[in-house]
């Protein structure tokens, strides 16, 4: 480790070495209004014989750079369907004048762009690049007014499984989520909710990475999910407005479930300065009923449970951010931002477990009434200290980031199970309650710089050192003889230390056809998990080391293939690793496992694509010590429990294909399928050999329509075959038909009508055949949601956006639990 670090700060004492001369030329993309164009073609020719020399496409703020070969004399072409080609004057490019730089060009619509039924240019809902796929959330209409959630079971290869509140991308565990670039250590259960709380109207777009290079955190064993939240694009004074309001219609089931959003997103530049920040209070209500069959032999006993149970939810959410931009000069930049989100919600539940026993040939039956209503409380705030240098114009920088994250959540819950015999007298009653405490602290420091090279290779490297502390006070008590007791059986104090130091190393280089990258991550790990109840204490200490390789490779003008290789690490998040025990009802419940150890995958891809439309990629992972949600059962006491193990060996095959179809001018179809093997292996589950494996898909298709005078419109589904997760098995194909229609009332406001999950087909069905466990489940949640949406642009629209931050502490709150708005 200490020689790796040695090696960063050589290469960080010899940069200046790096004198750049590399030919280049840059420049911004406009609409004739003098708003930013993303995604345009910009093609550079020889002027002497009009040969095409380059071509690349304008990033997300309208930019672009290209760097000649050669000294020559050129012009460009910049093209966009929708708009009129722009053919600019000569410029030469040689030794005297190694870069030029163009005033904004601008691009004119074109005069058929506005004929009836013609269609805009709009990126697809689903977009496959290179390294990604890309879900553009912004301006979907079937997506307006849905929840994260929702989104992200319309994505391409991402599986979300409401039943263990997890979520899968190509069939495999271990997703890290990132905000902007800023990764949230969530618990699962926090991380669904987090997403739930999400509106779609703040999201810009979803990336999907499923081989990260070097410079990411290793963390995410199958993979990394961006979300990129709006802000301004434009220059000026400005903001955005958008009011969002959605009702569940599901039968059986409360007539209120309504959620309401608000989001103000304000910004505002001058020459010196850039201020941003936005608020986004809302309220979010849940609903999800389960049916679950299961029966326990044990000696001469047979006991068979049919236990329904009702729960409601509803809170509501306050998010606010608010940072700053300070210009030093041309080269440097210095940034604050803090993040504050606080969430406050209630809910109760109710069931009926019917109970039967059979014991030599006698048959007797007696229920349980389980009834419990919880309160939580929670509260995040995150602070952020940037810089950013640029040493000259060639790309070589410097960025800094200080990062405290906090996290106070509280809650309380409370039991009232009530027994009955067969003719429904009550026998007997437990009432219990379970106050809950957990804070943690979270510091981190990062610096990542960036080289080029004069032989269009490029270095990048940085450090990284975080931690983090957790303390979780898990208090259970039980009222007896009218007083309430403490069941040390249940109660837990555990606290978690944690420190990981990082370094990486990347270098790249594009020959004329070939582009190659490789790097290095090391990672230091020391931690210690400290149970102050059991006064147990669990240290580990491990050095990993995680390479990357990536190899892409233009064959032609329609041909290009990808080949990736990643090294990640899942670890356990915070409340995994707590023993805590936590009921649903007295046979039902849920605990950690503090000998819980990370999960190491490695992964290899190949991606074809043909006209950078038609993707085709082939993937192949295998996981080590994979952490993975089991249900056990104690036969003695007819408990069944789920906890977290690790299982010795999980493999999993994956293709996709994604591929346009343009219907017509006015009637666009973009369509993704896939198809999984997942093999799961362990020479002890449960007392029992595991060897399970089986093929499943998926598939996507959406289609946009749009009209005349400013109506459009959109049809899409998605399904999703019967798949096994380790010993459960699902036994019914979850699928959803979702549609919108749009309508633009003016040039600064919209107005969205959609449909979610129409026919109520997304549920979830399984069962467990494994050892002594005889168990079949279904679920059912608040998926048939219409929404409407209304959004309002105001101000000065010339305005350009705040920088987006990707701060030090984004690999650590993911395992947290707060930050749920």
């Amino acid at each position: 480790m200490k020689k790796l670090l040695l090696l960063i700060c050589l290469i960080g004492a010899t940069m200046n070495s790096f004198a750049q001369t590399n030919r280049k030329v840059t420049g911004t993309i406009l609409d004739e209004k003098s708003e930013i164009l993303p995604f345009v073609n910009v093609l550079l020719y020889t002027a002497a014989d009009s040969s095409l020399a380059k071509a690349v496409t304008s990033d997300i703020e309208g930019n672009f750079v290209l760097e000649p070969s050669k000294d020559n004399a050129y012009y460009l072409k910049i093209s966009m369907v929708g708009y009129q080609d722009l053919i600019t004057p000569k410029f030469v490019i040689n030794s005297q004048n190694p870069s030029f730089a163009f005033q904004p060009l601008k691009l004119q619509v074109a005069e058929n762009a506005l004929a009836e039924l013609q269609v805009v240019a709009k990126k697809p809902f689903i977009e496959q690049q290179i390294d990604k796929t890309v879900v553009n959330v912004e301006n979907s209409i079937v997506a307006s007014g849905s929840t994260l959630l929702e989104i992200l079971e319309k994505s391409p290869g991402v599986v979300v499984d409401r039943q263990n509140n997890a979520l899968k991308l190509k069939n495999k565990t271990g997703v890290t989520v990132m905000i902007d670039g800023r990764r949230n250590y969530l618990s699962n259960e926090a991380l669904i909710q987090f997403l739930n709380n999400l509106n779609s109207e703040q999201v810009v777009s979803i990336e999907i990475i499923t081989n990260p290079s070097s410079k990411y955190d290793a963390q995410g064993n199958s993979g990394i999910i961006n979300i990129k939240l709006k802000k301004n694009q434009n220059f000026g004074t400005n903001g955005t407005l958008t009011l969002s309001a959605g009702n569940t219609f599901l039968p059986n089931a409360p007539n209120d479930i309504t959620r309401l959003s608000t989001n103000l997103s304000l910004n505002h530049r001058t020459e010196k300065w850039n201020i941003y920040g936005n608020i986004n209070p809302g309220r979010n209500k849940w609903y999800n009923d389960n049916n679950l069959v299961r029966s326990t032999n044990y000696e001469s006993l047979r006991s068979e449970f049919d236990q329904v149970s009702q729960r409601l939810g509803s809170g509501g959410y306050l998010n606010g951010k608010v940072g700053a931009d300070y210009f030093l000069s041309k080269k440097t930049t210095l940034g604050a931002m803090i993040d504050v989100n606080k969430w406050d919600g209630k809910g109760n539940s109710t069931g009926l477990t019917n109970i039967v026993e059979i014991q030599n040939g006698t048959r007797t039956a007696s229920s349980l009434i389980p009834t419990s209503n919880s309160t939580n409380s929670e509260f995040n705030i995150t602070t952020n200290f940037n810089l950013k240098h640029n040493f000259d114009e060639n790309g070589k920088e410097m960025t800094v980031d200080l990062d405290y994250s906090g996290f106070n959540n509280s809650g309380n819950q409370n039991f009232d199970n009530r027994f009955y015999d067969a003719n429904q007298v009550q026998t007997s009653s437990l009432i219990q309650r379970n106050p809950i405490s957990t804070i943690i602290d979270i510091f981190a420091i990062k610096t990542d710089f960036s080289i080029p090279t004069k032989s269009k290779a490029k270095i990048d490297f940085g450090a990284k050192s975080s931690f983090v502390k957790t303390d979780n006070d898990f208090t259970f008590e039980q009222l007896t003889d009218n007083q309430w007791v403490n069941d040390a059986g249940k109660t837990n104090h555990f606290i978690y230390k944690e420190f990981v130091n990082a370094a990486y190393i990347n270098y790249g280089k594009q020959f004329k056809k070939v582009g190659i990258q490789t790097g290095l991550r090391a990672e230091y790990t020391k931690s210690e998990g400290n149970s102050l109840t059991l006064n147990k204490v669990v240290p580990r200490e491990y050095l990993s080391l995680f390479p990357t390789l990536f190899i892409n490779q233009k064959i032609g003008e329609k041909h290009a293939t990808r080949y990736s290789y990643s090294r990640r690490i899942g670890r356990p998040n915070y409340q995994q690793l707590n023993p805590f025990i936590f009921f649903l009802d007295p046979f039902t419940f849920q605990k950690g496992n503090e000998f819980l150890t990370p999960e190491f995958t490695d992964n290899l891809e190949f991606t074809y694509t043909y006209k950078d439309a038609v993707s085709l990629s082939l993937g192949y992972a295998h996981t080590r010590d994979n952490m993975f949600d089991i249900i056990e059962q104690e036969d003695i006491t007819r408990k069944t429990f789920q906890t977290t193990t690790n299982l010795q060996k999980v493999e999993n095959y994956s293709a996709n294909l994604s591929f346009p179809i343009p219907v017509r001018k006015w009637w666009m179809m973009n369509n993704n399928m896939s198809v999984y093997y997942t093999r799961y292996r362990d020479n002890n589950v449960s007392g029992g050999v595991l060897d399970l494996g089986q093929v499943a898909y998926n598939f996507y298709t959406g289609n946009t329509f749009t009209f005349k005078k400013d109506w459009s419109a959109e049809l899409s589904m998605w399904y999703n075959s019967p798949n096994i997760f380790g010993i459960i098995k699902q036994t019914k194909p979850q699928y959803a038909v979702n549609a919108g229609i749009q309508k633009k009332l003016n040039k600064s406001s919209k107005l969205k009508l959609s449909a979610n999950d129409i026919f109520l087909t997304s549920f979830f069905n399984g069962k467990i055949d494994y050892q002594n466990i005889d168990l079949k489940v279904s679920n059912r949640w608040a998926s048939r949601r219409v929404s409407l949406t209304y959004t309002y642009n105001f101000g000065n629209q010339n305005v350009k956006s705040a920088r987006r931050r990707s701060t030090a502490t984004d690999d650590l709150k993911n395992r947290a639990g707060g930050n749920r708005g």
